[in-house]
């Protein structure tokens, strides 16, 4: 194992350095300072490329590579964002049997993992449960009505004061559902969102102080990706921060807050698709 790992470590360096060097330089705007970014590379880019979210102590990842048909999960200590545990190709058999290859982003409530899953010929929409401290699947496995998902369920939110999951489609989202962790994910209610006219890729989203914030990768918008707020009880969205992420070519992924010493309060994952994938660390006053 020693062996191994300075052979992946004198393998992933030079890879780390040219990332650090060329990768698009993200920077603070009015809405969003950013504190510190966290860059990953190679193996620990493939488990982290979708999705995070925080028990106060772990961050939580999730990653998904279609083409190589991998999935993972994974948890990293808060303060020095170090690998702790990793689980590739964590997905029950029920899901990849059913052609499920798709991990989005996640939401940890009450010791779990609630992680949205897609893909299969018939789309097959799950919310599928794992355990946080060991990262296997809890069996429990919660089917969404194709009907409702038609391009998939890219994210999910659960909210830590009712245990509400809240998720959407992917394009043209009018509405987010809400299901109840405490009984069985039954659907309890529909919030149509009103204040933006078309909102399209939302890749991960996260509640903090009550209001459910979303990480929308904005296109045709250059640099900048929105982050947005929603009211889950009248549906009003609204734009809370735009942050530059550097080049065109990062795609934005989940999101989690944390209350951090530095003064960073949202942590938000970007994906370049050439090089690697990045935490940007913000404080931010919403």
């Amino acid at each position: 194992m020693f062996i191994f790992n300075k052979i992946m470590y004198v393998l992933t360096l030079p890879l780390l350095l040219i990332t650090l060097l060329t990768s698009p330089k993200a920077v603070s705007t009015d809405t969003a300072e950013l504190i510190s970014k966290d860059t990953f590379v190679f193996d620990k880019a493939l488990i982290m490329g979708q999705g995070i979210t925080t028990d106060g102590e772990y961050y939580y990842t999730s990653g998904s590579i279609t083409a190589l048909n991998l999935t993972a999960l994974a948890k990293f200590d808060c303060k020095d964002v170090e690998l702790v545990k990793q689980h590739i190709n964590p997905l029950p058999k029920e899901c990849s049997d059913r052609g499920n290859n798709h991990i989005g982003g996640i939401s940890y409530y009450d010791g779990k993992i609630y992680a949205p899953v897609e893909g299969g010929d018939e789309v097959y929409a799950c919310i599928v449960v794992f355990d946080a401290q060991t990262l296997e699947p809890t069996g429990e496995i919660y089917d969404l009505p194709n009907e409702i998902y038609t391009d998939g369920v890219p994210w999910c939110a659960v909210d830590p004061d009712t245990g509400y999951l809240y998720a959407s489609k992917w394009t043209d989202i009018e509405t987010v559902y809400a299901y109840d962790t405490a009984d069985s994910m039954k659907l309890v209610k529909e919030i149509d969102l009103t204040g933006i006219e078309r909102i399209h890729r939302i890749q991960g989203g996260e509640f903090y102080k009550g209001t459910l914030y979303l990480s929308n990768d904005t296109e045709d918008n250059g640099n900048f990706k929105n982050i947005l707020s929603v009211d889950v009880e009248t549906g009003e969205v609204a734009v809370a921060a735009v942050r530059d992420v550097g080049g065109k070519n990062v795609e934005a992924e989940g999101m989690t807050f944390l209350e951090t010493e530095d003064g960073a309060v949202m942590h938000v994952l970007d994906y370049n698709k050439v090089i690697g994938v990045f935490i940007h660390h913000y404080k931010v006053n919403f």
